[in-house]
């Protein structure tokens, strides 16, 4: 009788998990007619957004490291090319923006990098590592190696918005800071020690 109860619980629990793995099925089958082309778009605009958001906060990011070579760097090259850096990256940040502004109709947020999943730990780790450059005793040898790890990310987040970017403009703009960025490293990967 016991075992006749737990037989009859156990079925009707494996049909009710069946009834709902099948309406989820369904819901799957009938996702790509209609909604699938929202549900497919909405992350993919985010995260079109999110890469203009990051990249902005990025270059911001560098022209802050540039500005610390202009101040510290005692390679007359490093500082040369420090300037060339900080002029590249306030170009693309206007025009990031002016991207951002055009496709979304608002400024880019200033806290986007905590708020945009980008993560509180990643951003700190990046002004950490502002402020041990800052203080290092070997400065030029330390803005070189930090700043081709940083353009690297650059060129990492091009590269993949690039390939999954919906709208056209950003693909197009994912392209052109692979370019520039790449030859930032180049050039820095020049001066650097552990290179030449």
């Amino acid at each position: 009788m016991i075992n006749k109860s737990v037989n009859f619980g156990l079925l009707g629990l494996l049909a009710a998990l069946s009834l709902n793995h099948s309406v989820q099925a369904q819901q799957h089958q009938h996702s790509p007619s209609t909604p699938a082309s929202e549900t497919n778009t909405m992350p993919q605009q985010q995260g079109d957004q999110h890469f203009l958001n990051m990249m902005v906060h990025h270059d911001q990011k560098t022209i802050k490291m540039a500005d610390l070579a202009l101040q510290k760097a005692n390679n007359p090259q490093i500082k040369a090319l420090a300037t060339q850096i900080k002029t590249d990256q306030t170009k693309e940040i206007e025009q990031l923006q002016a991207l951002y502004k055009q496709l979304y109709g608002t400024e880019v947020p200033a806290n986007a990098m905590n708020c945009m999943g980008m993560g509180q730990g990643q951003g700190m780790g990046k002004m950490m590592s502002l402020e041990s450059l800052q203080n290092s005793p070997n400065f030029d040898q330390e803005f070189l190696r930090t700043m081709i790890q940083h353009q690297q990310m650059s060129v990492n987040m091009a590269k993949k918005a690039s390939e999954t970017a919906t709208v056209p403009q950003i693909r197009d703009f994912a392209q052109a800071i692979i370019k520039t960025q790449t030859a930032q490293i180049q050039k820095l990967q020049q001066l650097s020690p552990s290179e030449s």
